[in-house]
């Protein structure tokens, strides 16, 4: 497997942080087995300090020596670290419920809209075809009505 390995002055001189970033896209891309050993082999450190420095870059941690000591500007690490992918995941999932109780209430008022259009037409068309009935005058119940000749008590 052939790997794009960092160039350093010297094995004694600091890995600067870009270096360090170089070398985990690379171990990032190791997917077969003994690559990443291969890997680390290639590069002169330990398979255990890779494995360090995934750490530290997970956590937004990862910084150099050499950077400190020069005062070079440390590139900022554009990765997700753990915490964030966390907070991603979780904020997708929100972002889909929303979307779904959005849609609901959508159709709901769509269909509230279509029921009142159709109250409003059976309003209408019953109003066009109601006759107009006259109230017949008040008349008063035979039971009340006195009879002619007949006296109350």
């Amino acid at each position: 497997m052939e790997f794009v390995v960092p160039v350093r002055l010297s094995n004694r001189h600091h890995f600067t942080t870009a270096q360090k970033l170089a070398v985990l896209d690379e171990f990032d891309k190791c997917l077969e087995r003994g690559s990443k050993g291969q890997l680390a082999r290639a590069v002169g450190v330990r398979g255990a300090t890779i494995q360090e420095w995934f750490n530290a870059r997970e956590a937004g941690t990862l910084t150099s020596r050499s950077d400190t000591i020069k005062g070079n500007h440390v590139p900022e690490d554009q990765r997700l670290t753990v915490g964030d992918k966390r907070l991603l995941k979780q904020l997708q999932k929100d972002n889909d419920t929303l979307r779904a109780k959005l849609d609901k209430s959508e159709a709901a008022v769509d269909i509230l809209g279509k029921a009142s259009a159709l109250l409003a037409a059976m309003a209408k068309s019953a109003a066009a075809t109601d006759l107009a009935l006259e109230a017949p005058e008040p008349v008063r119940p035979a039971w009340l009505s006195r009879e002619p000749g007949k006296r109350s008590h």
